[in-house]
């Protein structure tokens, strides 16, 4: 049997099912936010781990002069080595439609039922392919528009066009997909690679180093096991020409998704809070309501603590019917976006559990952010002396014409009636309304933040596409004399410049005797006018500069000690030669490299006046014109005997990369939806609690005539003032806020702030929403003040 204490809670919730709902929606939307971002967290880290850590993945990758399966038997006697493989990657093209190629990846695997490293799954079809086969990565089979039985069509580096036979359809977790990347991935035989015109030697060198459990989690530790098997085969006779070293136990996407998921989780908290607001406005509300019920109780012996737990049990209630809608929904919601990321990134999910902690939080924070919320108003309202409670006027309280702004609305002029009165009425209760703007202009901020965050990338792209100021980047199948490629490249209409680029890796050698991982380093001409750098120290090559590199920012982050005017000594192509810095230069989505000037480094690498790339600019002025002008490009080399091995036009460097951009913004519109959902949630309350109180008033205007559709305009219109005075301080407050934002985000994926730009359209954009939820959070109150009818006010107390 319950107690008169909680059937008075119960009573009263149910007496106001519409702010019962409203506090218990807004509740479940913070606890949601919050349980959506770590369920994801949790699933997606343990999940991501799990299937990377099954392919056995390499601790180091190498990559030397071509080798044979003896190499890699003397790497795996390497002390330090618990397992070695080989093995042969080219690169195609795949024909997909009448004018559409794709890059293809071919991955040559010696043994395919002996696969030790970087393991693939079969999925359909056959396992191994035979001569004249291949099998596909499941992500590529869409983008080649072909299937298992069908016919692919590649065309080698030195022209000639094979059709393979599609055997088989696998997984490789070790691959990003082709959506993402831009480029599709196949396995073939060493039958297949000499059918294609290729020797059957290997150029791939991955390993596993073996330690303890701490060494292996330990980057240092693999790099000295790699620079020792480098070392080796270099002691050989062969050139290490690069080394990648992943950070170990990791997906390389881990690094990404793990501070989105802590932006996201900063919002989620930031949701739950919002919600506490209307707990607050609420809880005071209805303590303002029962204030004589509060009277009446202490007159007969109620005490203070024993109605304050009262109140607060009230809210436990309401936390409780929260938790009880948001844990499901929050899980859903991981599962989804687990399942959504799984496919992004080409994972497999096998457990879409989350654990006990997860719970724990939810629930912890579901029961404690309202309650915090609520202590306050309840204290304060419980507190009041039989006498104070008895003698106060109820619902109706609320003091107008004191304020500074109470007086300025008084003095406006050429106002109707009605604007005027609900200006009144908006005004009325201060506190309650900061309450009400902070939610609303927080989820305002947040959108109209994330639009810019959204902006600043495409901005930031823009720059970096400009800083590489080319339209068409061609790759030769071999070197050519660099006057010949030049001269056949300018006779093809729309080209209007030509570059010949080099291109290569090094490694530093440090004071302390150890060499770096590869670096990049890349050879513009002097007084190129296809890169656009950004130098944040020191200056650009010079024309007369001979041993002179500029580094970006990229190679501080690996070599933190470097500045101008340093003099280092750079190993390429297994000789050293010393090299002067002049100049530090900022390169977007880049990796840590090395710049110097082309016509040196011909003399260094002993290779003068040969093309292997070329950059091109062109007049084309759409996509469609640069992907004809490049395939023309192509066809008129190849007719001249010049082997193209392939093209890359800027806009296909930046449709995989604004993917990418969209993803992460859609995950931040999410959350700032949730944010903007709290916020006309706590707005559909106020209005509510704002027309409960003034239900005499409103008796008193249909007294007069006042006709149900002027009500509802009365209340409507008050709604919709609250949401353009959000918006205004959204709009003031979201300038600096969102190249905040912008910075935490720029940080997070690419250990830079981005290029920032304001989003006016997010602000007209916003304008639009919260004037929208306004005025339907507005809609149900007002409804329900214009059905008061004279006799329901005579008998509301």
């Amino acid at each position: 049997m319950l107690s008169p204490r909680w059937r008075k809670v119960l009573a009263d919730l149910w007496a106001n099912k519409v702010r019962t709902l409203l506090v218990v929606s807004s509740i479940a939307v913070g606890v949601f936010a919050v349980g959506l971002v770590a369920g994801s967290n949790e699933l997606l880290s343990r999940e991501l781990t799990r299937s990377h850590l099954a392919t056995n993945p390499a601790s180091a990758e190498l990559y030397p002069d071509p080798f044979d399966e003896e190499l890699v038997h003397i790497v795996r006697r390497i002390p330090g080595v618990r397992e070695a493989e080989g093995r042969r990657t080219v690169r195609v093209r795949a024909h997909v439609s009448e004018k559409e190629w794709r890059d293809l990846t071919l991955f040559v695997i010696p043994d395919f039922d002996d696969i030790r490293i970087n393991r693939i799954w079969p999925q359909a079809g056959k396992w191994g392919p035979a001569r004249r086969e291949v099998i596909l990565e499941r992500t590529s089979v869409g983008a080649l528009q072909t299937d298992i039985g069908g016919t692919l069509r590649v065309e080698t580096p030195d022209g000639r066009q094979r059709d393979l036979r599609v055997a088989g359809i696998v997984h490789d977790p070790n691959q990003l997909p082709t959506l993402l990347s831009g480029t599709a991935y196949g396995y073939i035989s060493f039958e297949t690679l000499e059918w294609l015109g290729w020797d059957r030697g290997l150029n791939e060198l991955k390993i596993v180093v073996d330690g303890t459990p701490e060494e292996l989690r330990d980057r240092e530790f693999v790099r000295r096991i790699a620079e020792e098997v480098a070392a080796k085969i270099e002691r050989g006779g062969r050139t290490v020409h690069w080394t990648w070293i992943p950070t170990p136990g990791k997906h390389p996407a881990d690094e990404v998704i793990a501070p989105v998921l802590g932006i996201l989780g900063v919002l989620g908290l930031l949701s739950l809070a919002m919600s506490g607001f209307l707990v607050v406005n609420t809880l005071a509300a209805t303590l303002t309501q029962h204030v004589r019920q509060i009277g009446v109780m202490k007159a007969i012996g109620a005490r203070t603590h024993q109605l304050a737990s009262m109140y607060l049990g009230m809210v436990l209630v309401l936390s409780t019917c929260a938790l009880l809608v948001a844990i499901p929904l929050a899980w859903l919601g991981a599962r989804l976006v687990t399942a959504f990321m799984a496919g992004v990134l080409n994972f497999d999910v096998t457990n879409y559990d989350v654990g006990a902690g997860v719970l724990l939080l939810e629930a912890a924070v579901g029961l404690l952010v309202p309650l915090l919320a609520a202590l306050y108003p309840v204290i304060s309202g419980t507190r009041r002396t039989v006498r104070e409670a008895i003698s106060a006027q109820g619902a109706g309280a609320g003091a107008f014409g004191r304020s500074w702004v109470d007086r300025m609305i008084e003095r406006l002029r050429g106002l109707s009636r009605p604007l005027l009165l609900s200006l009144r009425n908006t005004f009325r209760r201060k506190g309650r309304l900061a309450m009400t703007l902070v939610t609303l202009t927080r989820g305002g901020v947040m959108f109209i933040a994330v639009m810019s965050v959204h902006q600043s990338l495409l901005l930031t792209l823009d720059d970096a596409l400009r800083y590489w100021n080319f339209d068409i980047s061609v790759g030769f199948g071999r070197e050519y004399r660099r006057e010949r490629v030049e001269r056949e490249a300018l006779k093809v209409p729309g080209v209007t410049a030509i570059e010949s680029w080099g291109a290569g890796s090094t490694r530093l050698q440090r004071a302390d005797g150890t060499e770096s991982e590869n670096y990049m380093i890349i050879a513009p001409p002097a007084g190129s006018r296809m890169i656009q750098p950004d130098i944040v120290a020191g200056r650009w090559l010079l024309p007369a500069d001979e041993n002179a590199v500029v580094i970006n920012t990229d190679i501080l982050r690996e070599e933190p000690g470097l500045k101008v005017g340093d003099v280092v000594t750079l190993k390429i192509d297994g000789r050293e030669s010393d090299w002067q810095i002049v100049g530090i230069a900022r390169s977007p989505f880049s990796s840590p490299t090395f710049y110097t000037s082309l016509e040196y480094f011909e003399r260094v690498i002993r290779r003068v006046g040969r093309a292997s790339e070329i950059r091109v600019l062109t007049t084309a002025g759409t996509s469609a014109e640069l992907a004809r002008t490049a395939d023309a490009l192509k066809e008129y080399l190849e007719a001249a005997g010049i082997n193209v091995a392939g093209t890359l036009t800027i806009d296909q460097v930046r449709e995989p990369v604004i993917y990418q951009f969209n993803i992460l913004v859609a995950f931040l519109l999410i959350m700032a939806t949730l944010l903007a959902v709290v916020g006309a949630l706590g707005l559909a309350g106020t209005m509510s609690i704002n027309v409960l109180e003034r239900i005499r008033e409103i008796g008193v205007m249909r007294a007069i005539g006042a006709s149900s559709r002027a009500v509802m305009r009365l209340v409507i219109v008050e709604g919709v003032l609250i949401g353009l005075i959000s918006w205004i301080l959204g709009g003031l407050l979201s300038v600096p806020l969102s190249r905040l934002l912008c910075d935490i985000v720029g940080v997070a994926i690419m250990q830079m702030p981005l290029s920032y730009t304001f989003s006016s359209s997010g602000l007209l954009a916003w304008l639009a929403i919260v004037l929208t939820l306004a005025a339907a959070a507005s809609l149900l109150p007002a409804w329900n003040a214009a059905r008061l009818t004279v006799r329901d006010v005579l008998a509301y107390e």
